[in-house]
């Protein structure tokens, strides 16, 4: 099972540094890159909306011998120079644990999201900080939940590798300084945070 995992997410990750890559080739064909962008930076000279926007987020799966989670936090970003970008993110999470001898199978969802941003003071470094409004189940048994909300608030940084003048992936460590017991039981914002993301 954990072999199968690893290339499934070896896959998702080859699908989406292709994407990136075809991306950028577009865009320099156009004869619009900068070769001066440290992370994805198109083109600062012509302050186009659309050379300036950044894509990206990060996808997770994760199975058990009883149960099955998955995540997804796509994002959308400014980018203000080269050093700066910033914008919204969104987070959906979706948990499914099967019945056992000692209570029945449930599922539960949560989604927000919120504001981002990352600086990248030197080309293989990026520091992130993030707040978002996370809506999710608080199960309080295992036969009933509330909904209930809380703001997780995540600081952190992280290895920075450029792919090309458009596309790039961050593997990031971050911390929550808002993990309340409710965010830490039944959401990914549990401490600490380990986020694979790829930007384009």
């Amino acid at each position: 099972m954990r072999k199968f995992i690893f290339l499934l997410m070896l896959a998702i990750c080859v699908t989406f540094t292709g994407k990136a890559y075809a991306q950028f080739e577009d865009f320099e064909d156009g004869g619009q890159h900068s070769a001066n962008n440290r992370n994805g930076g198109g083109n600062g000279g012509n302050g186009r909306l659309i050379d300036r926007l950044r894509f990206g987020g990060d996808f997770g799966l994760g199975f058990s011998n009883n149960g099955f989670a998955m995540s997804i936090n796509p994002n959308v970003g400014y980018q203000f120079n080269q050093y700066v970008t910033a914008g919204v993110i969104a987070t959906c999470e979706y948990y499914r644990y099967g019945e056992t001898s000692y209570r029945a199978a449930y599922s539960k969802s949560n989604f927000g999201g919120g504001l981002f941003a990352d600086i990248y003071p030197i080309d293989f470094l990026v520091l992130h900080a993030e707040a978002q409004y996370i809506n999710y189940d608080d199960y309080t048994s295992y036969s009933s939940s509330d909904r209930r909300s809380d703001m997780p608030i995540l600081i952190g940084g992280g290895y920075h590798r450029r792919l090309s003048d458009r596309a790039g992936i961050n593997l990031m460590f971050l911390w929550n300084l808002n993990e309340t017991d409710g965010l830490r039981y039944n959401t990914s914002f549990s401490n600490p945070i380990i986020r694979f993301s790829v930007i384009f």
